[in-house]
């Protein structure tokens, strides 16, 4: 299925339009690609249509300002990682935490004392006992470094399905998770070249994945679904991507 992913790639690589305009309402997609996946996810009932409107920063009486708070800390957080990006940034332990604190609006010197859970909970929704918190930081720096030792993986949306999986597992930052945990896989997405996908489960499905990997560490079912959902949405930006370019003709 990659193979498939890369050739659309290559693609959409040939056809990309030298347009501004296009090239902005990618990264707004993008955008709202993440938060409306990772709201679906959490069991928010929000439109997508409302989260686009969000992101336009359209003022209406049915969206919540916590919700322009929350698109706002993504798109933060966003070009934060197209920075880290072009430096040739590695996925890290300081990295995440950054982003945590900005997406959660707790950032501090050393966020780790501020963001990480103090405590040992059952996830019941995930089926899950996760690690005792005091091991927390060194559990997440291993699956980080474990993840960064794979130089030129055969099939990196593999590896992205694991990182996102473990900070799952882990549950280092309690309810917020999730936040961060898709702040891994949108990142390790952008660094391959691949626009953000809108995942195609919503919350209940999405648990049973987390349960399943929890139980027997079987990513399969998750890697699937991220590698459709990577498909159809670098499809249909490439069909974009020509209408545009023959726009321009």
């Amino acid at each position: 299925m990659y193979e498939m992913i890369l050739q659309k790639k290559r693609e959409l690589q040939g056809c990309m339009p030298d347009n501004p305009e296009f090239r902005a309402w990618m990264e707004q997609s993008d955008i709202w690609c993440w938060a409306y996946s990772l709201l679906r996810v959490q069991g928010q009932r929000i439109s997508k249509d409302i989260v686009v409107a969000t992101q336009a920063a359209q003022l209406r009486d049915d969206i919540p300002l916590s919700l322009y708070a929350f698109v706002n800390n993504c798109k933060d957080v966003y070009f934060d990682m197209r920075t880290s990006i072009a430096m040739g940034d590695r996925l890290d332990l300081r990295m995440l935490n950054r982003w945590a604190g900005m997406l959660l609006d707790k950032s501090s010197a050393e966020p780790e004392k501020t963001l990480y859970r103090t405590n040992n909970p059952i996830v019941y929704e995930w089926e899950l006992i996760p690690v005792h918190f005091r091991e927390l930081r060194d559990e997440l720096s291993a699956v980080l470094k474990t993840a960064a030792q794979v130089r030129e993986p055969k099939d990196p949306l593999d590896v992205a399905a694991y990182v996102h999986l473990e900070i799952d597992r882990l549950y280092p930052y309690g309810e917020d998770t999730t936040a961060v945990s898709f702040a891994a896989l949108v990142y390790m997405l952008l660094k391959l070249g691949l626009p953000v996908p809108e995942l195609s489960v919503g919350d209940i499905e999405y648990n049973k994945m987390i349960a399943k990997y929890a139980e027997d560490r079987d990513r399969s079912d998750f890697k699937g679904m991220l590698e459709r959902s990577v498909f159809n949405r670098t499809d249909a930006v490439l069909g974009l991507a020509r209408q545009a370019a023959e726009g321009m003709e």
